[in-house]
C-alpha cells in the first residue's frame, strides 16, 4: 500500500505544480497582452483559469490533509470538553467529513456523466473535464482521511 500512495502522492503534487505553473505563466502572459497596445489578448484564458482553480483547490486539499495542515479549532475542544471525551468528538468529526466526500464524490460523479457532451464557451473541450475534479479530489481527499482514521494520524505524512 506505501508504494501505491507514493505513487498517487507523487501524480498529485506533480499535477497542481503543473496547474499552478500554467495559471502563473499563462495569466502573466494574459496581462501582458491585455495592455500591450497592438496585441489581442486570448480570449480562453480566464475561463480555463477559472476551471484549474477547481482542480487546483481539490488536490491540493489532499495534499493538506496528508500534512494536518487544515484549519481546526482545537482550543475550544481541550479547554471544554473532557480529555476521555476528545476522542469521541475527533471521530465524530471525522464521520462527518467522510459522509461528506462520499457525497461529494456520488453527485459530483453523477454531473460529470450529466455533462460530457457539454463544451466550454471558449475552447472545444467538455466541461466534464473540468467538474471530473469534484470526485477525484473528493475521493483523494478520502482516502488521506481513511488514512488518518485508521492510524490515528496520516502514516506518511512528514512528522
Amino acid at each position: 500500500m506505501r508504494k501505491i500512495y507514493i505513487v498517487i502522492d507523487k501524480i498529485r503534487s506533480i499535477v497542481v505544480i503543473c496547474i499552478m505553473s500554467f495559471i502563473i505563466i499563462v495569466g502573466a502572459v494574459q496581462i501582458f497582452m491585455r495592455y500591450t497596445p497592438g496585441i489581442n489578448p486570448m480570449s480562453w484564458v480566464d475561463e480555463i483559469m477559472r476551471y484549474l482553480n477547481i482542480w487546483l483547490v481539490l488536490l491540493a486539499a489532499s495534499i493538506g490533509v496528508k500534512y494536518n495542515a487544515h484549519l481546526q479549532m482545537d482550543y475550544f475542544l481541550y479547554k471544554l470538553v473532557p480529555p476521555k471525551v476528545i476522542l469521541v468528538v475527533k471521530r465524530i468529526t471525522q464521520a462527518a467529513v467522510i459522509i461528506s466526500l462520499l457525497l461529494l464524490i456520488y453527485y459530483g460523479t453523477l454531473r460529470v456523466i450529466a455533462n460530457v457532451n457539454t463544451v466550454i464557451q471558449s475552447l472545444p473541450l467538455s466541461i466534464a473535464l473540468f467538474y471530473a475534479a469534484i470526485p477525484i479530489g473528493s475521493l483523494l481527499i478520502l482516502f488521506d482521511y481513511l488514512l488518518v482514521c485508521i492510524y490515528g494520524e496520516h502514516p506518511f505524512g512528514k512528522k
